[in-house]
């Protein structure tokens, strides 16, 4: 229907209700008026429209946005947990399987993310360098740090930074949802590196106390994720500790002919108390490996105390240059020697090495200071490396030890003019003065040389002869025997031994005086052609000659060996040979040697055959007690 749009004053007059002079005066106006208005009315309800039509579209966009929000419209269970408040490192770790872990999780929409933060809160480690570090261990449907930046955060397929990537404090590192149905995850181990980076070990001792931090990325608030604290306790490591071990450490101490920096072993010094002067005079070097409990040699290992009692002084530096400076030193160990020095006074100097702040007792060393002028001799020996029975033609030595006034070991002695040697009876043996190594432990020693068979005394004086000698030795007795033979004896080891035991065989060849001979490696001859012959076979590999000839004769001990196995059964066993034409002809005569091989079985079954005998004695001897008592039983009753 089409709106009437012509009104009748009746119409105004009732709606208005003006006054009549009024509406005569103003009608013509008001009908002008009136076609304006109605414009105006027009226009207004098409602006009117519009901004309706604006206000739906706007909230219909309003209506859009709020129904794409996902159902989380914050995160939700987030949570920032320690396996452990308390961790351990050493100064030669960083990262280990035993560090702290923290784990980030929440539940979120795809893209959702939050962040965690190391930081140092506190330590009491002076001058410290370390600061915290996370290492990511493992993630769960999570997207960590940088890489998902420019990807998109939390972008399909876009996982960011792998495990083992380190993160430095004060760094924020984020864990972005990869998925809106499940749980996000990451873990990060928590530990101390230096500030540079994170793979180096904290050097200093201490505790460390420090704060993750979690925090949202534009969707509201954390839920239920809050700091969480962890304190670190560094210690020292043993690899870089710097106390000495006597268990690990060495010092060894050598003459000066020999550099201890080399050595495995300590020698014996003995020095004159004036030798050559206080510092040029240095007598034994001693050098000190230094080691900590863990057998490792840091570059800040502690001092070595060197102290002197007694006897000498000491000096400390280089083996070539150094110079007596008292008689309590310090050095460096593997760095620096300890230089032994004599005073002017005679007796034992004893070193002791401690580490300078621990006191760990690390060797104690001893040397020999001994007067200038030999007062006596020690008795000769003979050198343990040879022997004291030669051959014509062949050699020996002799030792000798010299002694001050107050039983000291004089060294720096000279053969042929301050000691000589002398045998009694040259035409055995002869003797050599010329000057040989002094050793520590044999003394001086001289060469004797074998003349002819016999014997003869070696006697040490301090004068170019014996008698006008005033100082003499103990004489050491030497024998020159002789390679021809005439006798040999055969023997075993044991005179019993259990079945299969080892059995050792002795061959030893004698001279026409029945001593053994030397001077030969092999002898014919010496058996008939049948050699050693044993009545029963012999268990394992028999040795015994097989023939007449003994060779590889030992001129060490004058004899030969020989190993063989006794029978697997008990009894008798003889060894039967015949003396061979090399020997005299007295000598050339059947020989035996004998020895038992006990039975374990046929032992037990005689002991148990006399264990029979013994339980059928003593039933006799009950039964024989039973009828005692029988009898005297009746007796009573009667």
């Amino acid at each position: 229907m089409t709106p009437n749009k012509q009104v009748s004053p009746a119409i105004r007059i009732l709606r208005g209700e003006r006054d009549a002079s009024a509406r005569a005066t103003h009608l013509e106006a008001a009908t002008e008026k009136y076609s304006v208005t109605t414009i105006e009315r027009k226009q207004m309800s098409t602006t009117t429209n519009f901004k309706r039509i604006a206000l739906v579209a706007v909230a219909a966009l309003g209506l859009g946005v709020l129904s794409s929000v996902p159902s989380q419209a914050t995160i939700n269970a987030d949570a920032v947990t320690l396996s452990s408040a308390t961790a351990a490192q050493t100064t030669a770790e960083t990262y280990t399987a035993s560090s702290a872990v923290a784990t980030v999780s929440f539940f979120g929409a795809a893209q959702d993310s939050l962040t965690i933060t190391a930081a140092l809160v506190s330590t009491t480690a002076a001058g410290n360098t370390a600061m915290p570090v996370l290492r990511l261990v493992e993630t769960s449907s999570a997207a960590i740090d940088s890489l998902v930046a420019t990807a998109g955060a939390g972008a399909v397929g876009s996982t960011g930074a792998s495990a083992g990537t380190a993160v430095l404090a004060n760094t924020a590192t984020r864990v972005a949802a990869m998925s809106s149905s499940v749980t996000t995850t990451a873990k990060y181990a928590v530990y101390l590196a230096t500030a540079a980076g994170s793979t180096d070990a904290p050097t200093t001792a201490g505790t460390y106390v420090i704060k993750l931090t979690p925090a949202a990325i534009g969707v509201g608030p954390l839920v239920g994720a809050t700091a969480q604290t962890l304190t670190i306790t560094v210690t020292t490591a043993t690899t870089a500790s710097t106390t000495l071990s006597a268990a690990t450490s060495t010092a060894y101490m050598q003459s000066l002919a020999v550099d201890a920096a080399g050595a495995a072993q300590d020698s014996t010094i003995v020095a004159l108390s004036t030798a050559n002067g206080l510092n040029a005079g240095k007598v034994a070097n001693i050098w000190v490996t230094g080691k900590n409990a863990a057998g490792a040699s840091p570059a800040k290992l502690e001092s070595v105390t060197a102290t002197i009692t007694g006897a000498g002084t000491l000096g400390a530096g280089a083996l070539g240059s150094a110079v007596s400076t008292g008689r309590s030193i310090l050095i460096k160990p593997n760095t620096d020697y300890v230089l032994v020095f004599p005073d002017g006074t005679t007796g034992v100097g004893t070193i002791t090495l401690t580490g300078q702040t621990s006191g760990v007792l690390l060797a104690t060393k001893t040397v020999t200071f001994s007067g200038t002028v030999a007062t006596k001799y020690a008795a000769s020996t003979i050198a343990s490396t040879d022997s004291s029975v030669i051959a014509v033609g062949f050699t020996t030595s002799v030792s000798v030890l010299a002694q001050d006034a107050s039983s000291n070991l004089v060294s720096g002695l000279v053969a042929g003019t301050d000691y000589w040697a002398f045998s009694s009876d040259t035409t055995v043996a002869t003797v050599s003065n010329a000057t040989t190594t002094y050793s520590a432990t044999t003394g001086y020693s001289v060469i004797v040389t074998g003349v002819k068979a016999g014997t003869t005394q070696i006697v040490f004086g301090n004068a170019s002869t014996l008698a006008a000698s005033t100082i003499k030795s103990v004489a050491a007795v030497v024998r020159v025997g002789t390679a021809t033979p005439s006798n040999v004896t055969v023997t075993t080891d044991k005179a019993s031994y259990a079945p299969g035991e080892k059995i050792t065989v002795t061959v030893t060849i004698l001279d026409a005086t029945g001593l053994a001979v030397v001077g030969a490696a092999s002898y014919a001859n010496i058996f008939s052609s049948t050699g050693i012959v044993s009545n029963v076979t012999l268990s394992g590999t028999a040795t015994l000659p097989s023939s007449g000839t003994i060779s590889s004769y030992s001129n060490t001990s004058n004899t030969k060996t020989y190993t063989t196995y006794a029978p697997v059964s008990g009894g008798a066993v003889t060894l039967s040979y015949t003396g061979g034409t090399a020997l005299a002809t007295a000598n050339q005569v059947a020989k035996t040697v004998s020895f038992s091989v006990t039975d374990s079985g046929a032992a037990a079954l005689a002991a148990v055959t006399a264990l029979a005998v013994t339980v059928a004695s003593l039933k006799t001897l009950i039964t024989t007690l039973t009828n005692l008592v029988l009898k005297i039983q009746k007796k009573v009753k009667a």
